[in-house]
């Protein structure tokens, strides 16, 4: 059994920790010493260790399990502490710059890293909510491109394939960074836009109103908007162009739909609605019939 080493002990990476249970000897480091803790007592690791440098000799393949800035700065530091011949990958959303970082910090030292990025989470945070079906057939983003090794993304395919992932294999950073601008980061922008558009009201009496009007319907649109607004100010500003882009379609989409109301063309509407309705079933079908 390989040792996979886990740097991050959060939902992702307690997460992914639990789903490789009884695949691989797990081990984990966290800045915390309580979340350490947390996270041999919730099972997701099989031992901790104090620093990055314990878990960096043991270990054959490493994630890192920690926001994007997080992920550079951490290359740059331990860079020197990695074993030459290690795989490592990430969970980040965004792989330009971690890209650009391994490049720089690790590539020199023959540590082959491998970007990728599951398609998974929830609104909360820390190893408390992390649970073993997080990655229960998501889809994970595997960069295969660039010079990558290919013993090493075979490595970590199957790794995201032991949690219960689908790897998906894309050639490059900018590639992923513009689809996932279009399929995730702007759906937090907009989830975010419809609380405050909604429960944002002028006085307490009104908000009180709104707060009665809104059930199910509202509770499903806008449950990310509940997602850490540090780390999405990060990964928007560092990802604002290809953002900028995927929200110029979205507004394209939402005045097309106004623009049918103000002049009355019901019509037109109810044909875009049906539309929206048949591309979410397609999705689901996609979602559901995979091995």
């Amino acid at each position: 059994m390989q040792t996979i080493g886990i740097i991050g002990l959060g939902l992702l990476g307690g997460s992914l920790g639990m789903a490789l249970k009884g695949t691989c000897r797990r081990i984990g480091w966290g800045r915390r010493e309580d979340n350490r803790a947390a996270a041999l007592e919730l099972d997701a690791v099989d031992e901790v260790c104090a620093l990055p440098a314990e878990l960096l000799k043991k270990a054959d393949l490493v994630v890192l399990a920690i926001p994007v800035q997080a992920t550079i700065d951490f290359m740059a530091e331990h860079a020197a502490e990695f074993p030459a011949e290690t795989v490592v990958t990430d969970v980040g959303s965004l792989k330009g710059e971690i890209c650009a970082a391994a490049e720089k910090f690790l590539a020199p030292r023959n540590i082959r890293f491998v970007g990728s990025h599951p398609m998974a989470g929830t609104e909360k945070r820390g190893v408390g909510a992390a649970f073993p079906t997080l990655y229960d057939n998501a889809d994970v983003f595997v960069l295969d491109g660039g010079g990558a090794d290919p013993e090493a993304v075979q490595a970590v395919a199957a790794m995201w394939r032991s949690a219960g992932g689908h790897p998906k294999f894309l050639a490059d950073a900018k590639t992923h960074d513009a689809l996932v601008a279009r399929t995730s980061h702007v759906l937090h922008i907009v989830a975010s836009a419809l609380t405050s558009g909604i429960l944002g009201a002028e006085t307490s009496e009104e908000q009180l109103k709104r707060f009665a009007g809104c059930a199910t319907g509202f509770r499903d649109s806008c449950r990310i908007a509940g997602s850490n607004p540090v780390m999405w100010r990060e990964i928007t500003e560092k990802n604002a162009s290809a953002i900028l882009k995927a929200m110029d379609e979205f507004e394209a989409c939402y005045f097309n739909l106004r623009r049918l109301i103000e002049t009355g063309d019901f019509d037109a509407f109810e044909k875009e609605f049906e539309r929206g309705r048949e591309l979410r079933e397609k999705w689901l079908a996609y979602k559901n019939n995979r091995s």
